[in-house]
């Protein structure tokens, strides 16, 4: 009686690791794989192997390898440009606003002054006020294209 259940278990174990490939072709005509035979029409699959790999595959990986690191230098400083071009942008945008601010408040003021060596406030002539005025609108130019 130990024999008989034995003998199967044995049988198990011994089986071969890989299974076979079932290729069944339905009604339809749809192809399905299985590792069961699926019916009458039912044929074993083998797969294609590997082909072996060429002689030179190593270096060909190698020379992958490096074109791949030479793009991922590339692109890492294509960002860095463009973040750099950003914040010149962001700069420019501040500095054109603190310009136009600058301009309003030249051409709106009623007097205009500065300071004097004593850190005395000294009102700005006609033409002093038409430079100041110049000098503004020179600066919005430059910032606000």
């Amino acid at each position: 009686m130990n024999r008989c259940l034995v003998l199967p278990v044995v049988l198990l174990m011994c089986a071969p690791l890989q299974a076979a490939i079932y290729k069944c072709t339905d009604a339809r005509g749809d192809t399905q794989y299985s590792d069961t035979p699926c019916g009458h029409g039912s044929t074993v699959f083998v797969p294609k192997t590997a082909p072996a790999p060429a002689a030179d595959a190593a270096q060909r990986h190698d020379r992958t390898q490096r074109l791949l690191r030479a793009y991922e230098v590339e692109n890492a400083e294509q960002q860095r440009e463009a973040a750099a071009a950003r914040a010149a942008e962001a700069e420019a945008q501040q500095n054109c606003i603190a310009a136009q601010e600058r301009l309003r408040n030249v051409t709106q003021a009623r007097a205009l002054y500065r300071m004097d060596e004593n850190g005395n406030r000294v009102v700005l002539s006609f033409d002093e006020r038409a430079a100041a005025e110049d000098q503004a609108g020179t600066a919005v130019a430059h910032w606000c294209e």
